[in-house]
């Protein structure tokens, strides 16, 4: 079986970390030979922007996060200039077809209101996948990341640019192979 490379979305280390046998789940994790995951400078950055008096299960979270990212994430990749460039052609592509008549009645009121520095961070996620050909991206955000509305602004901006997608999977569809839950 091919190895598949795979960027978890920072939003997953905090839903590892409250996972009810959440020790044995990042152990599977690190473990499963299938998936070669790779952190991402920025989401790290995020992680350690996460307030230090937050405190989960008696630990700082902010240190909880940062270790389970440091023990799972096999190779990190730095933010690079044609990344920054490609997410803001996904904004203004996301722009040109939230405006659109076929997402426009259907959006909600926040996501007409996303500014681009509102998506920079999950619009760069997925242009670094896409430049680095990663096969997954796994995220909980189904407003941003996940959205009907995003996977067409990519598809679109991908395909313009000989680009391949990364797979868009959840959070839940992801940890169910962890879990006993299969």
């Amino acid at each position: 079986m091919r190895q598949r490379d795979c960027i978890l979305d920072t939003n997953v280390y905090g839903e590892l970390l409250t996972e009810r046998n959440s020790v044995e789940i990042i152990e599977k994790i690190r473990e499963d030979k299938s998936i070669n995951i790779y952190g991402l400078d920025l989401i790290e950055k995020e992680l350690k922007e996460t307030p230090i008096e937050v405190r989960y299960q008696n630990r700082l979270l902010k240190e909880a996060v940062l270790s389970i990212y440091k023990e799972i994430i096999n190779e990190q990749i730095p933010l690079f200039p044609l990344a920054k460039y490609l997410a803001s052609e996904y904004y203004i592509e996301f722009d040109r077809l939230r405006n659109s008549g076929k997402y426009h009645k259907s959006l909600s009121q926040k996501i007409k209101k996303y500014k681009e520095a509102d998506l920079k961070v999950d619009f760069q996620i997925i242009a670094i996948a896409s430049l680095k050909s990663i096969d997954i991206v796994v995220s909980t955000d189904q407003r941003t990341i996940l959205s009907q509305i995003a996977e067409d602004t990519y598809n679109k901006i991908n395909s313009i640019n000989k680009l391949r997608t990364p797979k868009l999977v959840r959070y839940s569809d992801f940890i169910r192979r962890y879990t006993n839950e299969q």
